[in-house]
């Protein structure tokens, strides 16, 4: 298929590149809509990247996706991770207040008396035979609009074979769950008739009992943490939602690591906030980019992870860590901090909390989750706050489900109270740790620079880089600089290997290079297949972007367009 005939550009007179953006922008959805109710682009016709429309058209690669996100959003078109972007629909929806026939109304066209649809009265009321589905993509939120768009960049690829190994996701497996201690616990108490707590609604804050145990916890940790300080959650995802609410407006600016957690990023996009990605490197997020943030930006809330971080597995240095602290105190803006596997350290000592800092008791928002080590259907969590700030965060907690499941915190109780936790924890750092060896053994020994030859050329070497974290769930991995993880996702599932793509997790320039590894979802030697598995995808994908590069000499210049021989 020529793309050059179905989206043709026009030259745009205005010098202001942001609004010479939205002219070309606007232009690619008008020329792919009119070819879909024109039939060039039937139904599940696959649309090229935003790469390689970019570079088709010869424009900004941002432009094409502003056009793709559009398209989208009125529903004509779909993208799943792995497999592309495709004609959804044949028709547009019309819009809310619009008649297909251009006059005002409900948004749906409605036939003539002909039709055998029945007719709108000349008194505005239609007759009883018409029938009128509802159109439900008018009736949705701002907010579910903006997450659908966000959540649908991430869907499973399809057609992936059964025997699929997974880099992906980042939850503990089954061989790790506490099923024999839980089913034990639960037997005791129903066998003693103590079933009173587990059965009806505990506290919005959480079981007294429960929350006695966490407070202890929290204290090994260098955190002394009063009652009213304590709130227990339904995991961290609503952890995140709860000071959402409690503080984040429209508009308001969110300071966030980027690459940060995808889930806060859909969330705080939901409430949309305006979003501002301070780059990460090896000691955390870097403090000199976030100076200059507070200083130009009148910032709401600081979100970070400072204990191996999600999607990098990077931690924040204790330097890093005093200077957080002091520029939030400075600028005045809060920090949430996400501490979510702090204690999955597997190399070195223990870094106490950002909470636990001098200072931070009362600018710093802690909340961590009992979900990461034991089971993820636990969704049990906690956040500290300042009182003043606790009192808002209970209520909105009362607003969204009125309490934590009842159950699951009488039973994490008796497990915390009888010291299995600690023991638990010991147990996973030690098989955690062993298969991050395997997988950075694995690695090295499989994925090595590569240097091919095309022709008779040297090409110089291709190569995967990564970083080793001592702790956490994650290596965060890097192809040679402008090539897609994305892309080369595809050649993975077809060796039987997944993993997940890097670019979800950056809120700021797109950088698809990137690529995350979970490593505690399979054992040693599965790593090590999947492993092979990636090296194979690997030689693969470099073969094929080297060709890709040797045809470039069949691209030639005509006009203002570049054309494919």
């Amino acid at each position: 298929m020529n793309w050059l005939d179905i989206v043709s550009l026009e030259s745009g007179n205005n010098d202001e590149s942001q609004k010479r953006g939205d002219h070309l922008y606007l232009q690619i959805v008008r020329s792919i809509k009119d070819a879909i109710r024109s039939g060039k682009l039937p139904l599940e016709s696959r649309l090229p990247t935003n790469r390689e429309l970019a570079s088709l058209l010869n424009i900004d690669r941002s432009t094409v996706s502003r056009a793709y996100l559009e398209l989208s959003e009125v529903g004509l078109i779909e993208s799943h991770v792995g497999r592309g972007t495709y004609v959804k629909s044949l028709v547009e929806v019309p819009k809310a207040g619009t008649l297909e026939n251009g006059g005002s109304g409900a948004g749906l066209s409605v036939g003539s008396s002909g039709s055998g649809m029945g007719s709108v009265g000349s008194s505005g009321s239609s007759s009883s035979n018409v029938y009128r589905p509802m159109v439900w993509a008018e009736k949705f939120s701002r907010a579910s609009q903006t997450v659908n768009s966000i959540v649908s960049r991430q869907a499973p690829a399809s057609g992936l074979q059964d025997d699929t190994i997974s880099f992906g996701g980042g939850i503990p497996t089954e061989e790790f769950y506490p099923s024999s201690h839980f089913q034990r616990i639960v037997s005791e108490m129903v066998g003693h008739g103590d079933v009173d707590r587990m059965f009806a609604y505990s506290p919005a804050e959480g079981d007294a009992e429960l929350c006695n145990e966490v407070i202890k916890y929290l204290a090994e940790q260098s955190m002394q943490v009063l009652h009213d300080e304590l709130l227990i959650v339904s995991g961290s995802q609503q952890g995140i939602d709860l000071v959402s609410t409690a503080l984040v407006d429209e508009n308001d600016v969110v300071i966030v690591e980027d690459p940060s957690y995808f889930w806060a990023i859909c969330n705080f996009r939901a409430r949309h906030a305006r979003l501002i990605g301070v780059p990460v490197d090896e000691e955390g997020m870097r403090m000199d980019v976030l100076e200059t943030v507070l200083k130009r930006q009148k910032a709401k809330l600081i979100y970070v992870m400072p204990a191996f971080q999600n999607p990098t597995g990077a931690t924040m240095s204790q330097a890093r860590r005093e200077q957080l602290l002091a520029l939030a105190r400075e600028y005045q803006v809060p920090i949430l901090e996400d501490n979510f596997v702090g204690e999955l350290v597997y190399d070195g000592d223990r870094r106490k909390p950002l909470r636990a800092e001098p200072g931070a008791q009362d600018i710093v928002i802690h909340q961590g989750t009992f979900s990461k080590a034991l089971c993820p259907g636990l969704r049990l969590g906690w956040l500290v706050a300042p009182q003043e700030v606790m009192t808002r965060l209970r209520a909105a907690k009362r607003s969204s489900d009125l309490t934590t499941n009842s159950m699951a915190q009488v039973v994490l109780c008796k497990y915390l109270q009888e010291g299995l936790y600690k023991e638990h924890l010991e147990h996973v750092r030690g098989a955690y740790k062993q298969r991050l060896e395997a997988l950075v053994e694995a690695l090295e020994k499989h994925i090595s620079p590569i240097t091919f030859n095309s022709e008779g050329r040297h090409r110089g070497p291709q190569r995967l880089t990564w970083t080793v974290p001592y702790g956490g769930l994650f290596v965060w991995a890097k192809l040679p600089a402008r090539l897609s993880a994305r892309e080369f996702l595809n050649y993975a599932e077809r060796e039987g290997v997944t993993f997940s793509p890097g670019e979800l997790f950056f809120v700021g320039a797109d950088q698809p290079e990137y690529l995350r590894l979970c490593f505690i979802q399979t054992d040693e030697d599965t790593i090590r297949e999947g492993v092979k598995r990636l090296a194979k995808a690997l030689s693969a994908f470099f073969a094929d972007v080297l060709r890709a590069r040797s045809k470039e000499s069949a691209w030639s210049k005509r006009g203002n367009e570049r054309v494919l021989i």
